[in-house]
């Protein structure tokens, strides 16, 4: 009987180990007296930024898309409405450059079952996607925001400044 030795053939691809081809940063700092952990991974279609406080999961995943207001015409990047002329505007009043735009709209995708924290990640997800706007003002990505906030609805202005600022950080 004969034999035959086969020998293995030669693949028709070639394997490269690469490190994760989404660009990432991730920043960890104290929010609402609590250690605060935000990630931003930047894909070609999508930001995804996640903020995560202690050992709690992600609950709360929104969604803003930044290609309409990027591209509309009537809102500057501070969310200013560009028809006013000079004048019209007060210029002492600073606070309203804090505001998130007005043409973003932010989508809860899962949960947000309870309506202050709802609020409050809605509210996050408008200023971070402002933020990026007014970074990168031609910026199309769809912003995905998830959140593993503890004690949201005791969180108060201070700890949701401390948030923005760590995210801030991170962009």
């Amino acid at each position: 009987m004969a034999s035959t030795i086969s020998t293995p053939a030669t693949p028709a691809y070639t394997v490269e180990h690469t490190p994760f081809p989404a660009p990432s940063k991730t920043i960890t700092g104290y929010a609402n007296n609590t250690l605060t952990t935000v990630t931003r991974m930047s894909f070609t279609d999508r930001l995804l930024l996640t903020i995560s406080q202690g050992e709690r999961s992600f609950s709360h995943w929104i969604h803003v898309p930044l290609a309409s207001a990027s591209s509309s015409e009537n809102v500057n990047p501070m969310g200013r409405n560009t028809n006013y002329s000079h004048s019209d505007l007060d210029e002492d009043d600073g606070d309203t450059d804090l505001l998130p735009r007005s043409d973003l709209t932010a989508t809860t995708l899962l949960g947000g079952t309870k309506r202050e924290d709802e609020m409050v990640g809605q509210t996050l997800a408008t200023m971070i996607g402002s933020a990026v706007l007014m970074k990168r003002p031609r910026e199309e990505r769809l912003l995905v925001l998830g959140l593993g906030l503890q004690r949201v609805g005791e969180m108060g202005r201070q700890g949701f400044e401390e948030v923005v600022g760590l995210v801030l950080d991170c962009l």
